[in-house]
């Protein structure tokens, strides 16, 4: 499954939380310009959670976050309200749970950011350095509101303690660590996501892999409602909408060619599409 003794490019899958991977907080927007407000409501096993970060998400944001999911598989810590350290404080108040009763324990992470960026097969160079702790300090922001039986909780989605001697220490709330651990999770294939080229054919996978399990065919969707959770809002313009739609029928191309089967019908407003996911392994 993992390599434990070269803990960076080798990390094959990522575990998550369901309603966060359902939710398709990551978003594609233009280069350069990045939307603020980002608010996304979801409901998941009788619970209402919502997700908040003052600026959008992308799609090397998720790439980051994946690769650390997937990272803190091979060789999970945790850390509580206990923490002695410093550092197991500083990562367990920044994770700001409302309280520490229900706040549980948090999964931790250490790793650096050169086997971040090698997990998230993304390239090493000097500006790819300032982009990750960009995409660290995004991810620290999203706010995760869980409302359930009368309870009304909230934590932070992860926090982060960059070290001077090169380490970084992630804490993940406590729905990511029951993921990780013995609960419900969502499982996410990084080798099927490293041979997807674009970023709409990435959103598209994820969000996929959130909403199909392995082996099970999905329901038929309209091209324009993937559309909205790939850019985050409808769009007026048809010839705007027109376009979101041809880049979705070549993200299914690519995705197709990973094995999962396609199929489309209609055109246009009617254009629906659905999936049928490989069994694990079957890719």
């Amino acid at each position: 499954m993992h390599s434990r003794n070269d803990q960076c490019a080798d990390v094959t899958f990522a575990l998550q939380d369901p309603a966060f991977a359902v939710a398709a907080l990551f978003k594609a927007f233009v280069k350069g310009h990045r939307p603020l407000g980002l608010k996304v409501p979801t409901t998941f096993d009788n619970s209402v959670v919502i997700f908040t970060c003052c600026e959008w998400l992308d799609v090397r944001d998720q790439s980051i976050l994946l690769a650390a999911i997937a990272l803190a598989g091979l060789r999970p810590s945790e850390v509580g309200a206990e923490s002695k350290s410093p550092i197991g404080q500083q990562l367990w108040s920044g994770l700001q749970p409302l309280s520490d009763a229900l706040g549980g324990r948090a999964l931790v992470l250490t790793t650096t950011y050169y086997r971040l960026l090698r997990a998230a097969n993304l390239a090493t160079r000097d500006h790819d350095y300032t982009r990750v702790r960009d995409s660290l300090y995004r991810l620290a922001q999203v706010g995760c509101r869980v409302q359930r039986d009368g309870y009304d909780w909230s934590m932070r989605l992860l926090s982060y303690v960059s070290a001077p001697d090169g380490e970084i220490h992630i804490a993940f709330n406590t729905r990511f660590a029951d993921a990780l651990s013995h609960g419900q999770h969502v499982r996410v294939c990084l080798e099927e996501r490293s041979r997807l080229k674009n970023d709409t054919p990435k959103l598209l996978h994820a969000w996929l892999s959130a909403i199909t399990r392995p082996g099970a065919r999905g329901f038929w969707m309209g091209l324009d409602s993937v559309a909205k959770r790939i850019w985050g809002s409808d769009c007026e313009v048809a010839a705007t909408q027109s376009w979101r739609r041809g880049q979705l029928v070549k993200a299914l191309r690519e995705i197709a060619q990973l094995g999962w089967g396609v199929e489309q019908k209609g055109r246009g407003i009617r254009h629906q599409m659905r999936v049928h996911r490989p069994k694990m392994g079957a890719s």
